[in-house]
């Protein structure tokens, strides 16, 4: 049987989430969380882009990647602010963080992520499909084209929704010149600097949204002032 590029990458990508999962279980630290969160979208990402057919897969992914989305807020979140200008409102919200750690990466969370990685690794390693290079670097740059479409028609009236939609089309095309790159295919270092800006451009703008709006509905009495400055 050929071995196939993508699947290779994807299977490793989600061997390099099976790991963090195990660390999670034994550790507080936001940054293995993201490289748990990078791992999981990379693969839902090329899935999408790649093999739209396999939604079942990438449905199960986002299963075990959407718990985690409030967690990796609070950390941003935390991240944002000034410990000494904001001491109560860090504490309180590093609090508040702690405790949705626990309710969210649990014992049972753990095991049936971990359960359902391997399944989904099971199923990848028995894809028939073989893509050609020419196929997947054709696939990213047309997706990459009409990415930059979209961005183009942003305009001071554009909703929320529709920038986020542009933002995770940035987070796909990056992956997927990051994934042509790591696999040796392709390297085309001003178009992978240009979509990692976009997106950060417009995670900038869904990061405010969402702290925005933990701060609005989650502030206690105690921090209230130093939450309403911020």
């Amino acid at each position: 049987m050929q071995t196939d590029t993508l699947v290779t990458y994807l299977i490793y990508q989600l061997e390099t989430a099976q790991q963090l999962l195990s660390n999670l279980a034994v550790t507080n630290d936001p940054e293995e969380i993201h490289r748990f969160r990078v791992a999981l979208r990379r693969s839902r990402s090329l899935l999408n882009l790649y093999e739209p057919d396999y939604y079942a897969i990438e449905k199960i992914i986002k299963s075990i990647f959407k718990p985690t989305n409030t967690l990796r807020e609070l950390d941003v979140l935390l991240l944002s602010i000034d410990k000494v200008d904001y001491p109560t409102l860090y504490k309180d919200l590093q609090l508040h963080r702690d405790e949705h750690y626990n309710g969210v990466l649990t014992a049972a969370y753990i095991a049936r992520s971990s359960s359902l990685l391997k399944q989904v690794t099971d199923e990848l390693q028995k894809m028939n499909s073989v893509h050609s290079d020419q196929i997947l670097i054709k696939k990213a740059h047309r997706y990459a084209e009409k990415t930059d479409r979209a961005y183009k028609r942003i305009n001071p009236g554009t909703k929320p929704k529709e920038l986020h939609r542009v933002r995770i089309g940035y987070k796909r095309v990056r992956y997927s010149l990051e994934f042509l790159k790591e696999s040796g295919l392709e390297y085309k270092k001003g178009k992978l600097k240009h979509a990692q800006q976009r997106q950060e451009q417009l995670g900038a703008i869904q990061d405010a949204r969402n702290q925005l709006h933990i701060l609005h509905s989650g502030c206690k009495t105690g921090s209230l002032a130093e939450c309403e400055a911020l």
